[in-house]
């Protein structure tokens, strides 16, 4: 009910961090009546001398602009360095963005050769979410290329000392697409197993092989990880025995672990004891060996292998025992026993990391990034690996084969080693030797600071320590 009026004033601003800046503040208004204005306390008229600004008429206000405004005016020099500054900035993105650019693209062109070395039950899921026009670039036309195909990502600022790094630009996809295939090497092989599936089809199984398959000749070591683990922790201790002792050297990936096959539990393959055992010795048939030495390390695959060995003598002509439960009494680490509780087990599956933590954790040292990477590889893939170890894990059953794996050392006569690292935070090294002097069997501590991951720790150390056993 009041009329309207206008409030305006003048200043400057010296010295700001924008320069010197001038600016004039016009303020326009409508008074909604006299008891609004009172209901903050004043009127129109202590409003106007408290401010020290005027109050105009009607007519006045409507010939101001009503709103508030503000006029800033850079000095030639401040305009001059805000310039310089910008064209320096733009300079930048573009050439990240040229770098990230060129990155994608060879993504892309990675991806496509991948896929010839993938696993033959995985090739089809693969190219059904992989479009020909790749996911990669500016003219990405595949089924994620929006994800960059977009105006944001195409004006995003690129940090390119976070692209180079293992991270591969900080998602799962560009990072696998890194370190995807790079555990294989020129010692790396695959290999079909008849029948290996349930449904009788072939399971593909990956190995490594140093040295040429006699069947006449000297019988090869076969090396046998764990749960969490594949052959890759295996390599230099391989390559030391084979250099210098001039033996062959096997060691396989099971299923479900490193760059074998990962079979869907259940619908695929079964891991039972007896489907474990069998898979292992169906893969010395289709080699064409004979018999082995056989070195077995670690939880759960490794015990089944040990096992299979007491149970086979015609097939192993000696046994060596690395950081391997042979004593009846033993704790399952809690790390693994989550696998068998139902709903947590659900989640364990899926962490990519577990492997890496769980067997860097049963040492002293510290794992390097790409022996993390390879660990971690296989859980980013898919979730088949986590699922089969739930499913090994639902039907291993722990007092029984400590139980059965302690008879057996006593009662076989296939000469058996147990060489230990004595610093491993999940098996004790004092159970082991007194398992080893109860059986009969022999005992030699790895010299060094080695942990449960022996063959990781101090391989030169297994070497020497196992060298006169083996020959």
């Amino acid at each position: 009910r009041g009329g309207p009026f206008t409030v305006e004033g003048n200043a400057k601003l010296r010295d700001t961090p924008f320069g010197m800046v001038n600016y004039s503040l016009r303020v326009g208004a409508v008074l909604l009546g006299a008891a609004s204005v009172s209901g903050f306390g004043m009127s129109p008229v202590s409003l106007s001398a408290s401010t020290g600004l005027r109050a105009a008429s009607a007519g006045q206000a409507a010939r101001r602009a009503p709103a508030l405004g503000l006029r800033m005016q850079w000095s030639p020099e401040e305009r001059n360095r805000r310039e310089e500054a910008r064209a320096v900035r733009e300079e930048k993105i573009l050439r990240e963005r040229q770098e990230r650019q060129a990155l994608l693209s060879g993504m892309d062109s990675d991806m496509q050769e991948q896929l010839k070395t993938s696993p033959v039950n995985m090739q089809q899921e693969q190219q059904d979410m992989v479009m020909p026009e790749g996911n990669f670039g500016d003219k990405a036309t595949g089924l994620f290329g929006w994800a960059n195909n977009n105006p944001s990502s195409k004006s995003a600022i690129y940090d390119t000392e976070f692209i180079n790094s293992a991270a591969g630009g900080g998602n799962v996809g560009e990072m696998m697409v890194q370190m995807r295939g790079k555990g294989k090497d020129e010692y790396s092989k695959m290999l079909n197993i008849p029948g290996g599936l349930k449904d009788g089809k072939d399971l593909l199984m990956f190995y490594r092989q140093y040295g040429e398959i006699d069947p006449e000749g000297v019988p090869p070591l076969l090396f046998c990880h764990g749960v969490l683990d594949h052959s890759w922790s295996f390599r230099e201790l391989m390559d030391k025995i084979h250099t210098q002792e001039r033996k062959t050297c096997l060691a396989f990936d099971f299923p479900g672990c490193g760059y074998s096959a990962w079979p869907q539990p259940g619908m695929d393959y079964d891991w039972s004891e007896a489907s474990v055992k069998n898979t292992l010795s169906t893969f010395l048939d289709t080699v064409g060996v004979p018999q082995v030495t056989l070195v077995v390390q670690g939880f759960i695959y490794a015990q089944y292998a040990l096992l299979w060995g007491l149970e086979n003598p015609g097939r192993v002509d000696k046994i060596v025992i690395l950081n391997t439960p042979i004593l009846p009494g033993t704790k399952l680490p809690f790390v693994l026993q989550q696998y068998q509780l139902p709903i947590v087990n659900a989640f364990v599956a899926q962490d990519a990391m577990r492997a890496e933590r769980f067997l860097e954790g049963g040492s002293s040292y510290s794992m390097d990034f790409a022996d993390a990477d390879r660990y971690r590889e296989p859980f980013l893939e898919s979730m088949m690996p986590g699922l089969g170890i739930v499913d090994l894990m639902g039907k291993f059953k722990w007092d029984d084969v400590l139980q059965r794996t302690y008879e057996g050392l006593y009662t076989s006569s296939t000469p058996a080693m147990v060489a230990w690292g004595m610093d491993d935070k999940y098996l004790s090294p004092t159970d082991a030797q007194s398992c080893a002097e109860a059986t009969g069997t022999t005992f030699r501590a790895v010299p060094g600071q080695a942990g449960f991951q022996v063959q990781m720790d101090y391989a030169e150390s297994v070497y020497a320590t196992v060298k006169d056993f083996i020959r």
